[in-house]
């Protein structure tokens, strides 16, 4: 039995039939005396569809009945996420556990405290044992929601409907910190840093991360950009990005009065669309987001940077830069004014415009060092990101340097001419 398989045959003989024997999943409105029975569970695995995940998820379809009357029944969607069968190191090296209890804090202590549980999927059940976790949420997709068609270089009415959810998230956010300081507190200390908080042990992926930066400055001294950009500037980031790792370690530490709770992981690939305008079905018209498995409380622009970096184009940023920022931190002031009951002149000013920019010049970095170890695969998908563990380090590295091609090189050298000229706004130097 593959693990496909073996999969598929826990859910349908173990964990589903175990929630209901538990009344973890049972039907809507029943009497607490009333038995529900499992008539039906058929799992399958979804397809990522050009989507990178680590977890694996499968959709599962629940029938249920009333023991007491058989003609009361309800049907369950749900996706159910497992961790990948691996060994104890790459179990351990991944963070899976923290990952799967960062994200239960989410929906059982954060979500409820925001007021909107019912924009987020349905949380229903976890468990973490020894090299095994697993969460059941409810399908989304069953309500209209999916992700968008583009993998990267999401079009603009996508990012604006993207940025006013992360900005609406982070207002919410900060309305806690105002006026719940004690509750929040104690929100985030529950956090544990899911992607930093071990050291980098695998030298492949410390490689990737090494050469992305590299293949970038080259990129962009062969580009139309170079002519616009200082070689000191490029020198600076060239120190900057040596060590990737310890550069964005650095990063998410918090850092009082802009810190807030973020999702952690912010792009396409966790942020689902509503299509819900009958005229015009193929327009967004609502963005959600989900996986919660990287909360973190640091900086808001680690959520803005790593959506920017990683799921906009240029062509779309160089016309609406703008555009997107101001709709987000719009977004974030009058949802923060409408819950604190404030008028936005007399916030304090480093909820200002100008003072999130200038956040957001300092944190651009964070989010490119993630988009040259990260885009590659999503310009270029790997039909098995774990066929690198079967490479060279000779092997890796030109991979890095090459998968994506001459757009994807274009992307980098943009993204650095971008950094360079918001730096120059503002007079300062990269850090």
């Amino acid at each position: 039995m593959n693990d496909t398989a073996k999969s598929i045959d826990f859910i349908q003989t173990e964990l589903i039939p175990g929630m209901v024997e538990r009344r973890q999943l049972t039907i809507d409105g029943i009497s607490a005396d009333d038995t529900v029975q499992l008539d039906c569970v058929e799992a399958k695995p979804l397809q990522a569809d050009g989507t990178f995940m680590l977890t694996v998820l499968y959709k599962v379809k629940v029938e249920l009945s009333s023991v007491r009357d058989r003609k009361i029944k309800q049907e369950r969607r749900l996706v159910v996420k497992i961790t990948p069968q691996c060994t104890e190191e790459m179990y351990i090296g991944c963070q899976f556990d923290t990952l799967f209890e960062n994200e239960m804090t989410a929906y059982t202590d954060i979500i409820p405290a925001l007021g909107k549980a019912d924009h987020y999927p349905k949380y229903f059940y976890s468990h973490r044992k020894p090299f095994e976790a697993v969460m059941v949420l409810s399908d989304y997709s069953t309500e209209g929601w999916r992700m968008a068609p583009m993998v990267v270089n999401l079009p603009l009415d996508y990012c604006l409907l993207a940025v006013r959810e992360l900005g609406r998230f982070h207002g919410e956010c900060y309305a806690l910190k105002e006026q719940q300081r004690d509750s929040f507190e104690s929100m985030i200390s529950k956090f544990k840093e899911a992607r930093y908080g071990n050291d980098m042990g695998d030298m492949k992926w410390v490689e990737i991360m090494k050469t992305g930066p590299v293949r970038a400055l080259k990129a962009t001294r062969e580009s139309i950009f170079n002519e616009s950009i200082p070689d000191e500037f490029l020198q600076k980031l060239a120190k900057l990005a040596a060590d990737p790792w310890e550069y964005s370690k650095k990063c998410v530490i918090p850092e009082e009065p802009l810190a807030v709770i973020c999702h952690g992981d912010y792009l396409r690939n966790n942020i689902a669309f509503k299509f819900a305008d009958e005229k015009a079905p193929g327009k967004p018209t609502h963005a959600m987001m989900f996986d919660f498995q990287t909360l973190r409380y640091a900086s808001p622009m680690i959520d803005f940077a790593t959506f920017m970096a990683n799921s906009t184009g240029y062509d779309v940023r160089q016309k609406h830069f703008e555009t997107i920022f101001r709709t987000y931190h719009d977004e974030l002031v009058q949802t923060l004014c409408s819950i604190i009951k404030a008028n936005p002149d007399d916030l304090p000013q480093h909820y200002s415009y100008e003072s999130f920019l200038r956040e957001f010049t300092r944190y651009y970095m964070y989010g490119f060092l993630i988009a040259t170890s990260f885009l590659m695969i999503l310009h270029e998908p790997m039909e098995n990101i774990f066929e690198m563990e079967q490479w060279t380090i000779e092997e890796t590295v030109k991979d890095a340097m090459t998968r994506g091609g001459a757009r994807l090189d274009r992307e980098f050298a943009a993204m650095v001419y971008e950094m360079y000229k918001l730096h120059q706004r503002f007079g300062m130097d990269p850090m």
